[in-house]
């Protein structure tokens, strides 16, 4: 048994790590348990004791390791793609850095399966380089639509530049250092505010970098994605992921072709591709909202739920005790879950009973704020066609900037359209920072707590901060008791940032 501990942490806790084996290899063994009387460790014992791992590390090269992979992707085969049974997959994870590509492309990426990770470069905190830009390939069959997009992206970093300076030196000249603060952080905090208000010049072109960690479903879902949409650069992405990721999880991202249900769909409800007016200037974040459920409903909802998990009662009698009780009443027992919520917590699962569905019109560098800190909303999203308008972030317009940033998204959309005639496979990568897009969010109210909770707070950015406090303004006036203990963080991070 002593060989055991090469592969776990210990032999005689209920808890411990694993190491050591291949990830398929470990999606077998927990596949094991859920066939077998016996714990992880006993089956890992023995296909150690049969000579299917070798004592030692089971590292590439090492044959006893080649065997038990061997063995994992014939149970994969069986059961993941010959059955279906792909739960088995999310026990074998990988980790990928992802360099290089467009902003674009990682926003596909984080919406091929909401349970990848993601950690992504901030142009929030980070300024990039003049020439970091993606250009597809389909360019270079049409020389004057090279030549507009290649000076759309150069003028946006000039803009990008311009903007940076500019507010730099209106923070400098505006907001003071804070009692304590060094000159060095006063420094940092400006730049911040400064690089989160210019990159509204920079387009969706701009290239980023990423780390994903994922289980093999979860990625196999993303990739599947990626094949399967409209776009050559996410779809050599894709290829480029199954390659790297295969030599992890050779099994698994064996089979992985587009989907033609998703690649039909698009082809059926195609719109074409003819020119939009972008509409112009708007003054920020839109909701509009398309499903809120009826107040009373959602509190016997969730005093029902919450009952029926901590009260003892069957559904029934649960639901029955709810549906007595008067809306006052309802309310109490309502406040009294939410009323010892911490900054840090999560309201109670019951929450989850309670659905919203929301049409947000939000520029695009906002959108990246809800695509990073997602945890259980889901979306559908309108291509970035620039079509909605574009939205002037406050601090530009005060520090005099406006007529810089506007004047350069008009050229924008007059370029964008040219192209469009030209190399309609460019236009996505034309839409700035600035433009807005449509995106469904149906969220539930567990997620809301989430979001207002992390999105209200004053280190929010302002684009999105918007949106939230729209969101929960309209829930505390016609669902009070449901949303109340929501806005935790914003009580305890008052008086960061340079403002709006």
């Amino acid at each position: 048994m002593n060989s055991l501990l090469t592969y776990v942490s210990n032999l005689d806790r209920r808890v411990f790590t694993i190491d050591n084996l291949p990830e398929e290899v470990i999606a077998v063994v927990f596949a094991y348990v859920s066939r077998s009387p016996k714990g992880f460790r006993e089956n890992l014992a023995k296909l150690l004791e049969e000579g299917q791992l070798q004592g030692g590390r089971a590292v590439s090269g090492d044959a006893g390791a080649e065997r038990a992979q061997k063995i994992a992707g014939d149970f994969h085969e069986r059961w993941v793609i010959g059955y279906g049974h792909s739960s088995v997959a999310e026990h074998a994870v990988v980790h990928v850095g992802i360099e290089g590509i467009s902003r674009l492309a990682s926003a596909e990426l984080e919406l091929g399966s909401r349970f990848n990770s993601f950690t992504e470069y901030s142009q929030r905190y980070q300024r990039p380089r003049r020439g970091d830009v993606y250009f597809p390939p389909e360019l270079q069959r049409d020389p004057e639509s090279l030549s507009l997009y290649k000076g759309l992206q150069d003028r946006a970093f000039d803009v990008y530049e311009a903007l940076y300076e500019g507010l730099l030196g209106e923070f400098a000249r505006r907001v003071p250092r804070r009692d304590g603060e060094s000159e060095r952080s006063h420094r940092i905090r400006i730049e911040k505010a400064a690089f989160e208000d210019a990159r509204y010049a920079l387009t969706l072109a701009t290239l980023t970098n990423l780390g994903l960690t994922g289980n093999g479903r979860a990625v196999r879902d993303a990739i599947v994605h990626l094949l399967s949409g409209p776009y050559t650069e996410c779809r050599d992405l894709a290829v480029e992921l199954t390659q790297e990721v295969a030599g992890r999880l050779p099994t698994l991202l064996r089979h992985i072709s587009p989907s033609d249900y998703l690649r039909g769909l698009a082809r059926t409800w195609a719109a074409g591709t003819h020119g939009q007016d972008s509409g112009g200037a708007r003054s920020g974040p839109e909701v509009e909202w398309l499903s809120l459920p009826d107040y009373r409903e959602s509190l016997v909802a969730l005093v029902t739920g919450l009952w029926l998990a901590h009260g003892g009662y069957d559904f029934e009698e649960a639901r029955r005790r709810a549906e007595g009780m008067d809306p006052e009443d309802l309310e109490d027992m309502i406040r009294s879950s939410w009323e010892n919520l911490t900054v840090h917590d999560h309201p109670h699962g019951a929450f989850k009973t309670v659905v919203y569905r929301i049409l947000l019109r939000v520029s695009e560098a906002n959108w990246h704020q809800l695509l990073r800190h997602n945890r259980g909303a889901d979306f559908t999203y309108g291509v970035p066609g620039g079509a909605g308008g574009w939205v002037i972030p406050p601090r530009v317009e005060e520090a005099g900037l406006a007529g810089l940033l506007t004047d350069f998204l008009a050229y924008s959309d007059e370029v964008r359209e040219k192209i469009r005639g030209l190399c309609p496979e460019a236009v996505p990568y034309c839409v700035t920072n600035a433009h807005r897009r449509e995106v469904i969010m149906t969220v539930n109210l567990w997620e809301l707590y989430h979001l207002i909770n992390l999105r209200t707070s004053p280190e929010a950015q302002w684009d999105i901060r918007q949106a939230f406090e729209m969101i929960d303004r309209e829930l505390r006036d016609r669902h009070p008791a449901l949303i109340g203990g929501a806005r935790r963080r914003s009580r305890v991070e008052a008086g960061t940032g340079v403002g709006r």
